[in-house]
């Protein structure tokens, strides 16, 4: 027996250490599009954490400034799946940081194609060359769950088999593709889904075919680079439409103001030393206590677009902060738009909080110094129903008929670079629009509207009504720019 215990005690040793090392975790990412990506442009990160035991845990996928955070707070050990949208960057860093006090760190380096980018999803494997792109074959893991990853490539060629391999996620964000005119061909596709994609399609449906072959589908895509594809509207231009609010100043200088003549009041009546003296003191804290409640204004600008005839719109909003004190804001994300928020500027610094079950962002953190701005812009689409037929009979009147299935509010008439007053419609009602009658666009958002329409074509403006949108600020506007499809 006194021979084993040096044993035994060596073997208590060896399974004390063992025990008192925590548990590992395991944390895997992959880029979507075999890791390719065009410079500037966005794309998405797959994250997998697979850990021993239940630990809350925290991780950060970092591109660039642009942060996505996820707390996993849940009892469980079952592994987690994230597919995080990133910013343009070099590269991404990840950190997965454990309750027990241990991190896990990856570094994923991004490759960036210089020349359009087309991704081949072929089940059967094959590959197929376009001139002037850079065809990557990738298989249906490959394909994003995010829409705004799909900026990543120029053109996608696909099958059947491998479209019928995406699960939900994945054919939810393809389909919103299509109906942002993103050139999308594929390979035998049955009748039933052909109508489906064809029916989601923005542009009426010209960037989204069907093939016979892949050498079809090529000679589609070839075809198709002569006619140019809308691009949706430049952050930038929406951030014109939803300018600085200048209440903060007005409040500032009231504020002042009062103070001033408080101040101006206790110098000129003869009062007690302690009133004097205490008087600018008050003034300061009462100043500094408005600050600190005070809370940032927020105002929001929602532009969105279609094609006559179009079920669906494409839509970008600019929601601008403007600072009343020096501070670190989290603000929540209004759910209906988290799907597509990214930070405006991408020099700011942003943090969004991630739903851990279903990849969404709750919420952002940012910086914001007094007077300072920062800004979230969101993008995504929403279904539509508004199709009108122009009459143009000889030199007479023009008229203008509604012949969708709803009727329509009152908004305005673009053609020709003038503007026309468009009164509500009725499904099959028409309005003449009698000439002479058009003036030079108005407002900010006509003139904006008159950039947007094709040479020679002609479109109809209106407010768009954005009750149905939860956690939109009351500081809002919309517009929905509809313009006449091609014969």
């Amino acid at each position: 027996m006194p021979r084993r215990l040096p044993l035994l005690v060596g073997l208590a040793l060896c399974g004390a250490a063992h025990a008192a090392t925590p548990p590992a975790a395991e944390l895997t990412a992959t880029a979507a599009w075999k890791g390719w990506t065009r410079p500037g442009r966005a794309t998405e990160v797959d994250v997998r954490v697979a850990a021993p035991a239940a630990l809350p845990a925290t991780l950060e996928v970092a591109a660039g400034r642009r942060t996505a955070r996820v707390r996993i707070d849940t009892p469980s050990a079952a592994p987690l799946r994230l597919h995080v949208p990133v910013g343009a960057a070099d590269g991404v860093s990840l950190q997965l940081q454990l309750a027990n006090g241990t991190t896990e760190r990856r570094e994923l380096r991004l490759s960036r194609s210089e020349s359009p980018i087309l991704a081949v999803a072929l089940a059967a494997g094959g590959a197929a060359r376009l001139d002037g792109f850079h065809s990557i074959a990738v298989g249906a893991e490959d394909l994003p769950r995010n829409a705004s990853a799909y900026a990543a490539i120029d053109a996608l060629l696909l099958d059947a088999p491998t479209l019928e391999a995406l699960d939900a996620r994945q054919l939810a964000a393809l389909l919103a593709r299509a109906a942002a005119c993103d050139r999308i061909v594929v390979v035998e596709l049955e009748r039933a889904a052909k109508r489906l994609l064809e029916g989601t399609a923005g542009c009426n449906g010209a960037p989204l075919t069907s093939a016979a072959t892949p050498a079809e589908a090529l000679q589609w895509l070839r075809s198709s680079l002569d006619t140019p594809q809308p691009r949706p509207m430049a952050f930038a231009g929406i951030g014109e439409l939803a300018r600085p609010d200048p209440a903060p100043w007005a409040q500032v200088a009231a504020l002042l103001g009062v103070y001033g003549a408080f101040a101006a009041l206790a110098l000129i009546v003869r009062a007690a030393w302690p009133v004097a003296t205490l008087a600018p003191v008050l003034g300061s804290l009462a100043a500094l206590a408005w600050m600190q409640m005070a809370q940032p204004p927020s105002r929001m600008a929602v532009w969105s677009e279609a094609v006559s005839g179009a079920r669906s719109a494409q839509y970008q909003a600019w929601q601008r902060f403007t600072g009343v004190q020096r501070e670190h804001l989290r603000v929540p994300l209004p759910p209906q738009l988290a799907g597509g928020a990214q930070p405006c500027d991408a020099t700011q610094s942003t943090l969004f909080d991630l739903d851990p079950r279903s990849g969404l962002a709750l919420a952002a953190e940012f910086d914001l110094r007094l007077f300072g701005q920062a800004s979230l812009c969101y993008s995504g689409s929403f279904p539509m129903a508004r199709a009108f037929a122009v009459d143009e009979p000889g030199a007479g009147p023009r008229q203008v008929r509604n012949v969708g299935a709803s009727a329509w509010p009152s908004g305005h008439w673009l053609a020709e670079g003038l503007s026309h007053a468009l009164p509500a419609l009725a499904p099959g009602v028409a309005h003449e629009l009698p000439a002479g009658s058009g003036r030079p666009p108005g407002d900010s958002a006509q003139r904006l509207a008159a950039t947007r329409i094709p040479n020679g074509g002609a479109a109809a403006l209106w407010a768009l009504d954005l009750r149905g949108v939860t956690g939109i600020p009351i500081d809002r506007q919309g517009w929905l720019l509809v313009t006449a499809a091609k014969p």
